[in-house]
């Protein structure tokens, strides 16, 4: 097997079944995919001891190093991918120094990456919609959907919007 030359290799966000972060990144790496799974230890309690665990920075999300062209359907068979995160049809590249600076996020200051996104993007939250169809409109966050979608409003011209939208795409006054 010819060595594919790294130039031709981007960043690709691929999403995940829920929970599959880590098998998923194990078996991408088996199968000689470059992978990265940003991981961060965050405390959980439980009702009779607290317990250090690792978790994803981003739940449900593993990125990969590939030749799209070549290796995208490896990518796809490999069990836990659901789909490539795309704008349309087209895989969204993700910059070589966006990957960079969640390495350097993730080494350098665990602590200050917030994990509970959730919890901030509670019902009656005001929030922009960074992507998409919607894309900077201001919504109102109903309830959370399902995996990690959630519901909103928006409102005008008398009438109410509700959309259901992954976290991600959400932004908050705090966040912004």
């Amino acid at each position: 097997m010819n060595q594919m030359s790294e130039s031709s290799k981007s960043w690709y966000a691929v999403y995940t079944n829920s929970r599959a972060e880590k098998k998923l990144a194990l078996e991408l790496s088996k199968k000689g995919i470059t992978q990265y799974l940003p991981i961060i230890s965050t405390k959980k309690q439980w009702s009779d001891r607290i317990k250090t665990v690792l978790v994803p920075v981003f739940p449900s999300y593993v990125f990969v190093k590939i030749d799209i062209r070549i290796e995208k359907l490896k990518v796809l068979e490999t069990a836990g991918v659901v789909k490539f995160v795309s704008v349309g049809e087209t895989p969204l590249v993700i910059d070589e120094e966006d990957i960079d600076a969640i390495r350097q996020l993730v080494t350098e200051y665990p602590d200050r990456i917030k994990i509970e996104r959730e919890k901030i993007l509670a019902p009656g939250k005001k929030v922009l919609i960074k992507n998409g169809p919607f894309k900077n409109l201001r919504a109102r966050v109903i309830r959370k959907g399902s995996k990690s979608s959630i519901l909103v409003s928006i409102s005008g011209m008398d009438t109410t919007v509700s959309l259901e939208l992954d976290s991600e795409l959400l932004e908050t006054d705090e966040e912004n």
